[in-house]
């Protein structure tokens, strides 16, 4: 298996609020992204939970043709949430962890672990590994903007 991640900054002067992200209110926009992915991730059109665990939950989403069913674990000890595909999908695993960086920033890594047949594509057809690397990068920018205002706002601010 493969895994290949992707780290943004969070950190950052907000101009309406005049404060920057903290770890407790990134983790609690996480948390709010986990349960509701259509505000945060652009390809992802419908999901739902479809049951509750004491560790996290399992959920269904639309990520463009797919159908995904995702079995979620909040750690916030660790500052992970990791997403276990349970379905036929190339990739196994997800996860959204929170860090920082050299300066100590807030950051948020977005890391996907590949399936034995997809890890064998990817390291035989760069145009694989480029077209995820284009997708994830993509969807970790996307996200992280939505995650900064949750984690300064409390919610997201398209979200009624």
């Amino acid at each position: 298996m493969l895994t290949i991640s992707w780290t943004r900054v969070i950190d950052g002067m907000d101009r309406e609020t005049h404060r920057k992200p903290t770890r407790d209110g990134l983790w609690r926009a996480m948390l709010h992204k986990a349960e509701n992915p259509v505000l945060y991730v652009p390809a992802i059109t419908s999901s739902r939970i479809v049951e509750r665990y004491p560790d996290g939950f399992l959920r269904e989403s639309c990520r463009g043709e797919r159908f995904l069913v995702q079995r979620v674990t909040p750690n916030e000890e660790a500052g992970v949430i990791t997403f276990r595909h349970q379905d036929a999908t190339d990739l196994s695993v997800i996860r959204n962890r929170i860090g920082t960086d050299d300066t100590g920033r807030l950051t948020l890594t977005l890391s996907i672990t590949l399936d034995e047949g997809p890890t064998e594509t990817a390291l035989s057809q760069s145009e694989y590994l480029r077209d995820l690397d284009s997708d994830f990068c993509g969807t970790l920018k996307a996200m992280t903007v939505v995650l900064r205002r949750t984690a300064l706002h409390g919610r997201p601010v398209d979200e009624a």
